[in-house]
């Protein structure tokens, strides 16, 4: 008389564990990409602040946010995060070559 209540037990664990999935996975997706904008966007304050690269973080912006329209989204994570790392990218890319010319 005890098979009942074990699987209901059992259905009921299979239950939770579906639905924890299913919240679960977009909870990470969420913490994920909110914690890579945070430090990027630190960074990228910081060096326009410190080292007024303004102009080079506006144009690498408008590159960015051009090459991501165009190719599309190809990094799986939101839009506006691979906009931002791939405007630091950019900006890096234009200083490393900036320093190697003088």
């Amino acid at each position: 008389m005890l098979w009942p209540s074990i699987l209901l037990l059992l259905a009921f664990i299979i239950f939770a564990i579906i639905l924890g999935t299913l919240f679960l996975v977009p909870l990470v997706v969420v913490a994920a990409n909110i914690a890579i904008l945070y430090f990027l966007f630190l960074r990228i304050y910081t060096e326009i602040t410190k080292y007024n690269r303004v102009q080079h973080y506006a144009l690498s912006f408008v590159a960015a946010a051009l090459l991501t329209v165009i190719t599309g989204n190809f990094l799986p994570v939101w839009r506006i995060t691979t906009i931002s790392l791939l405007a630091f990218a950019i900006t890096h890319i234009y200083l490393m070559s900036e320093k190697k010319k003088r």
